[in-house]
């Protein structure tokens, strides 16, 4: 029997699938990033089933849908009995090592015998949601939204570049290959760095390699919301971003970008010692992220409450043994198919309870392989009663955002967006895109009589893919978050009440959640040793 194929997983968090110089990108520098893909199998219109960090990555673990697996935001643990990718590589002799962010929201790794988090390789102390060591922050330049879920848009971290969180866990995964290159077991070895997601605040050069001036901002950057759902122009302004300025925009485009030149930087390390060690020609490797992220698109930066092209899709590069179906594809692939391909290529049995479909049919131009629709949802917990659903097929994308009248009654008293106008306004319940003839999603056209024919048959076959995954996951009264009460959830909606009742059945329990409400939100986002939980906060 053949020996399997190790797999080298390098793993980003909020990358856009657009920024690369092997597709053209016009700023973007990625030189590492273009070498690896020449020997790969690169799917351009591959995408998440989720643009949030927990079920994204949980979807791409278990190979299956989040209204499945249960964790639809990042406050929401699996399902019982969820069997991940990991766990299954580690089942069948591989051995199974992770280097940094999980957010499965689970008790343990998942399925990864060795789990370094990225904590270990940290005393910046930086986090998500900003700055927290006090003599850093005060030599740090940065601009935070002003509004919830507030991060650092743009600044410059003075750091030096190889002493950055993400760069001393690259370093140790690096140098972990050293000692792993004879391992008697395949590897299925692991790279999981949280850039470029915010806090959008690259060190030097990488801070001072695009010029704020000479960034091309989105057509849609000053786009009137009232054509979009209730939802978009909820977070557009809670989030703040009706405050930011043109500069606020260029200045975040360049951090981003920036960030995305260091995360080819730290590629590169990998794939040269890969190379070195002779491990690159026979192993699988694979370049991906959980989602993406909006720069300035619609007015929005990040991501939170909307679906739109820059943060469903996805990069998604395999490079096979010898460099096997190396190429450009252009058929739809979902994250939810990664954990069956890797499966499929190690000679593997794909568990019958995935929902993912493998891609070597497709790089093997077997004929009817290709999917004909991909599909996600976007939930948040403290505002939504059940998830927005998105079907992307052929040139036309469908969103749905259910009920959103009810968001105005789950909202604080003392919210700032409380009984205001906003809520009497046309709620608009979808969106409908021809992305042959708007690429940019500008143009709504969900409550155009001309494509009625479309949007029923679009709305159909969401019904019948919604049927087809059987039991969902229960979410009506949050039961999966019961054990990972998130901080964003508490902010909104009857939440923070749910949340007393339920814990305040037990003393223990009620201190509990006074100190989850309390703590630092970054506390609960790394853990302290090798093979222990790490539930992940409300944006990692």
């Amino acid at each position: 029997m053949s020996r399997k194929p190790h797999i080298f997983f390098i793993m980003t968090d909020e990358l856009r699938a657009d920024v690369f110089g092997y597709l053209g990108h016009p700023i973007v520098q990625t030189p590492h990033l273009d070498q690896l893909a020449a020997d790969c199998a690169v799917f351009h219109n591959a995408y998440t089933n989720c643009p949030m960090c927990a079920p994204a990555r949980t979807s791409l673990a278990t190979g299956r849908y989040g209204l499945s697996h249960g964790v639809l935001d990042n406050g929401f643990a699996p399902v019982p009995d969820e069997l991940s990718l990991y766990q299954v590589m580690s089942d069948q002799g591989y051995r199974t090592i992770n280097y940094g962010k999980i957010h499965f929201n689970t008790p343990g790794t998942f399925g990864f015998e060795e789990h370094y988090a990225r904590s270990n390789f940290s005393g910046s102390g930086i986090t998500v949601f900003g700055v927290k060591n006090e003599e850093l922050r005060r030599k740090s330049v940065y601009k935070k939204n002003e509004g919830e879920i507030s991060l650092i848009i743009h600044g410059v971290n003075p750091q030096q570049p190889e002493k950055t969180s993400d760069s001393l866990l690259t370093q140790a995964y690096v140098d972990r290959l050293i000692e792993l290159k004879d391992s008697e077991r395949p590897l299925f070895h692991r790279l999981s760095m949280i850039d470029p997601h915010t806090p959008y605040f690259p060190t030097e050069p990488y801070a001072s390699m695009y010029d704020p001036k000479e960034m091309p901002l989105p057509s849609s950057w000053q786009e009137d919301l009232s054509s979009k759902p209730l939802m978009h122009r909820y977070y557009y302004r809670a989030r703040g971003f009706d405050r930011l300025t043109e500069e606020d925009y260029r200045k975040s485009l360049a951090s981003y970008y920036g960030l995305v030149t260091h995360v080819d930087n730290r590629v590169g390390q990998i794939i040269q010692m890969l190379k070195e060690l002779n491990l690159y020609d026979d192993s699988i490797i694979v370049f991906t992220s959980d989602h993406g992220s909006m720069m300035g698109e619609h007015g929005f930066i990040e991501k939170w409450g909307i679906m739109y092209e820059e943060v469903a899709r996805i990069p998604l590069l395999i490079k096979f043994p010898q460099s096997a179906y190396q190429g450009s594809y252009e058929e739809f692939a979902e994250i939810v198919d990664i954990m069956p391909t890797l499966l499929d290529a190690a000679g593997l049995e794909v568990p019958a309870c995935v929902q993912g479909k493998s891609l070597i049919p497709i790089l093997q131009r077997v004929e009817g392989s290709a999917k004909s629709e991909v599909y996600g949802h976007f939930f948040t917990g403290g505002l939504q009663t059940e998830p927005a659903l998105m079907i992307r097929r052929g040139e036309w994308k469908l969103t749905v955002y259910p009920n959103q009248e009810a968001m105005h009654d789950r909202l604080l008293e003392d919210h700032y967006l409380k009984y205001t106008s906003m809520f009497l306004d046309d709620v608009v319940p979808g969106e409908l895109y021809n992305l042959t003839n708007d690429p940019q999603e500008r143009q709504n056209l969900f409550h155009d009589d001309t494509y009625a024919d479309v949007k029923e048959q679009l709305l159909a076959k969401l019904e019948e893919w919604r049927a087809s995954l059987g039991l969902i996951a229960d979410f009506e009264e949050l039961e999966q978050s019961r054990n990972t009460v998130n901080s964003y959830h508490l902010m909104h909606a009857d939440n923070m009440a749910k949340a007393q009742k339920l814990w305040r059945k037990s003393d223990k329990g009620y201190r509990r959640l006074a100190r989850k409400m309390t703590e630092e939100v970054s506390a609960a986002q790394t853990i302290p040793s090798v093979s222990t939980s790490e539930s992940g906060g409300a944006n990692e």
